[in-house]
């Protein structure tokens, strides 16, 4: 059986033994090594967290990760586990009796996967405030998933993915009228039709729905809208607002901006009173990503089956657990 997640006070000790783990680390591998890092909560002061330290590695490639295991094994980093679902990330590599006291993260060195982690965790310790908030998130859905490790990590999801949209200066507010011809240039490729978004910024001004443009400067590059009163009966019948139209333009995908939209749709939500939240997705194989998406964020099916008429299954969430 899994050990609950505990989540502790601060501890000045946490730098020292990253500092006595960094040590040990480059002098078994150290010329295969190109950047260290320490990462996660305990690198941040004042922030609270699980007693891990987090150690980022960066490498050149899988091969120089592999040649790097041996010797990390020696040195006690020897719970060895693959991370598939990042191309970026090659292992997490635990040291001590389970639950770990220090995961090693192996990762591609200034990758995607690197750059997040370092943009997150700069940004808490550029931003007090916002570590507390984080903090206070994680005291709750620890007592909430207590040994559902998984569950508490994927709780952490939307706050995460927003404070690092948030760090790239990637902006989300309401629309106004002039983002119309930004949604039009940003999704031109799209042919999406200025009417459409005429009829959102209307619905918005008559109290309808909310729409959320997510800008890089000036441009947007993304948006979602929340709309109150859903077409879908029994999202109607419940008075839950659904989440609709969710879009990122391609060359801002991957970058957390559709999670950050929708942690700031649901923040609404919440602030009209809402809390339930209702989001639906097309089953079929362009829809993949959406498909994968909504359940990682905390979005569970209806019970209601997929709809026949538009081949759409509809999940809800409960927000502020």
């Amino acid at each position: 059986m899994s050990c609950p997640v505990v989540i502790v006070e601060y501890d000045p000790e946490w730098p020292v033994r990253y500092e006595e783990e960094k040590r040990l680390i480059l002098g078994a591998v150290g010329r295969r090594i190109l950047g260290i890092e320490h990462v996660g909560s305990t690198a941040v002061p004042g922030l609270g967290a699980k007693p891990t330290i987090d150690i980022l590695a960066g490498v050149s490639d899988q091969e120089a990760v592999e040649q790097c295991l041996p010797a990390l094994g020696r040195v006690g980093y020897t719970d060895v586990t693959p991370c598939p679902e990042d191309p970026d990330w090659y292992y997490c590599v635990g040291k001590g009796e389970r639950p770990h006291n220090v995961h090693l993260h192996l990762a591609k060195y200034k990758s995607a996967f690197w750059e997040r982690h370092l943009l997150f965790r700069d940004f808490l310790r550029a931003h007090p405030e916002k570590a507390q908030e984080y903090y206070r998130l994680k005291k709750r859905l620890a007592e909430k998933c207590g040994s559902e490790r998984q569950a508490y990590c994927d709780g952490k999801t939307l706050f995460i993915r927003s404070v690092e949209v948030r760090a790239r200066g990637i902006c989300i507010r309401q629309m106004e009228a002039g983002d119309i011809d930004r949604i039009i240039r940003a999704f031109a490729r799209w042919h999406k039709k200025r009417s459409q978004y005429e009829r959102y910024f209307d619905g918005q001004r008559q109290g309808e729905r909310v729409v959320l443009v997510a800008l890089d400067r000036e441009e947007v590059v993304g948006y979602v809208v929340i709309v109150w009163n859903s077409r879908y009966e029994p999202f109607q019948q419940d008075r839950i607002p659904e989440v609709v139209d969710l879009n990122v333009i391609n060359e801002f995908q991957r970058q957390g901006i559709g999670t950050a939209l929708v942690h700031q749709a649901e923040r609404i939500a919440l602030e009209h009173s809402k809390p339930v939240v209702g989001i639906s997705v097309k089953q079929s194989p362009e829809y993949a990503a959406a498909n994968r998406l909504y359940p990682s964020l905390g979005y569970v099916p209806d019970g209601r089956g997929i709809t026949r008429y538009d081949n759409e299954l509809h999940l809800t969430k409960t927000l502020g657990e």
